[in-house]
């Protein structure tokens, strides 16, 4: 009886801590942002990576120096546009192309080379 009691006791702490972590995780989206950086200077692209991951919202960023290409995760954040993407990236916001914003796990992401690029 003791072990019984013991198991269960044990059984609902495990709920009751589980229901305590999944309820204080936000529930807002994931965004993602790719683009080609028309920067060819190796530093500029290593100062915006920088800049970027300075970022709160910002969970993720990537920039492939040999290929120009970046890529970001956002987090804790309820929206993203492309208009918030420019803002971000500061003095850069004028070197970019081929802007692709989606949500996370469920819009595709576009492979390199982009070939349904309208900037190209």
């Amino acid at each position: 009886m003791k072990n019984l009691l013991l198991g269960l006791f044990f059984a609902m702490g495990t709920f009751w801590a589980t229901a305590q972590t999944a309820g204080s995780q936000t529930n807002t989206p994931a965004y993602f942002a790719q683009c080609m950086v028309n920067v060819s200077n190796q530093s500029d692209l290593t100062t915006l990576e920088n800049q970027l991951r300075a970022i709160p919202y910002v969970s993720v960023v990537r920039v492939d120096i040999p290929t120009h290409r970046l890529f970001l995760i956002t987090k804790d954040i309820p929206s993203f546009t492309a208009t918030e993407f420019t803002s971000w990236m500061g003095t850069y916001a004028s070197s970019f192309s081929c802007l692709q914003i989606g949500l996370q796990g469920v819009d595709p992401i576009d492979k390199y080379p982009f070939t349904n690029c309208p900037e190209n």
